[in-house]
């Protein structure tokens, strides 16, 4: 069973709680009016009612709660809840996602499980509310919101990289090279493994986005020739075809 349908299974129970609930509500709402007026009737009328009704909310109440036996815990320490959100996020949202080892990557953003929480981390934030569907709806609305500007921030990023790491004359870098340099940075490879990096690259490519803010044109290359298998690295687009890239260079 995915979390979704156990979800729905316990909504299903609290409805039928609801409906029970609100005529025991009705019932104390005439009680109350009937203190208010002194129609004596109908103060012990709905007071017998409403003690009915509540004795009558105990056992559903307690078959509902026994009813939750999802086990959260276990499906957040495996790659159950991966499998689901990728699959809600594709079918609702279109949104492609990828995995590495025990991470979610939807970029900008990467998905970790905080099982001992059940909770999931999106990016830095903790976020409690793990129904595939809302947190399919967040990463939607994250990559929406910060693609074009994550996109230039990243290529200007790029490019001050390659100007240190080549001549002025020749201004092209690989990429692996980059993320190397970019990992000597305290903690920055925890937060933004090499698939997560090359998603940035696929963004990039098509954001739209042309040149640096100071104009300089750039080409992303695939690899030629016999290039080092670690230098190349690979993402599958939203058409599911992979592609690979190798380096970039700039044109002033």
């Amino acid at each position: 069973m995915t979390l979704e349908e156990a979800l729905q299974q316990q909504q299903e129970h609290v409805e039928v709680l609801i409906k029970s609930a609100k005529k025991f509500t009705s019932a104390l709402t005439a009680w109350k009016k009937a203190c208010q007026t002194g129609h004596v009737v109908n103060l012990q009328k709905n007071a017998t009612l409403a003690e009915e009704l509540a004795a009558g909310l105990v056992e559903p109440t307690s078959e509902a709660s026994a009813a939750w036996d999802f086990d959260v815990r276990a499906y957040l320490e495996g790659a159950q809840w991966r499998k689901e959100l990728r699959s809600v996020a594709a079918a609702r949202h279109d949104l492609r996602t990828m995995e590495d080892d025990d991470l979610l990557i939807s970029s900008p953003v990467i998905v970790r499980a905080q099982p001992a929480r059940n909770s999931l981390q999106i990016g830095k934030t903790n976020w409690p509310n793990i129904h595939p569907q809302l947190v399919a709806a967040e990463l939607k609305r994250l990559r929406d919101r910060t693609a074009a500007a994550k996109s230039q921030d990243f290529l200007e990023a790029l490019y001050r990289t390659c100007l240190r790491s080549t001549r002025p004359e020749v201004l092209f870098v690989k990429f692996r090279e980059v993320y190397d340099r970019w990992c000597d940075t305290p903690g920055y490879k925890k937060e933004n493994p090499l698939p997560a990096f090359a998603q940035q690259i696929y963004a990039l490519q098509c954001s739209g986005i042309r040149t640096t803010k100071a104009g300089n044109r750039f080409d992303i290359q695939g690899p030629s020739g016999h290039p080092k298998a670690r230098d190349i690295l690979s993402v599958i687009a939203e058409d599911g075809q992979t592609i690979r890239y190798y380096g970039i260079t700039f044109r002033k």
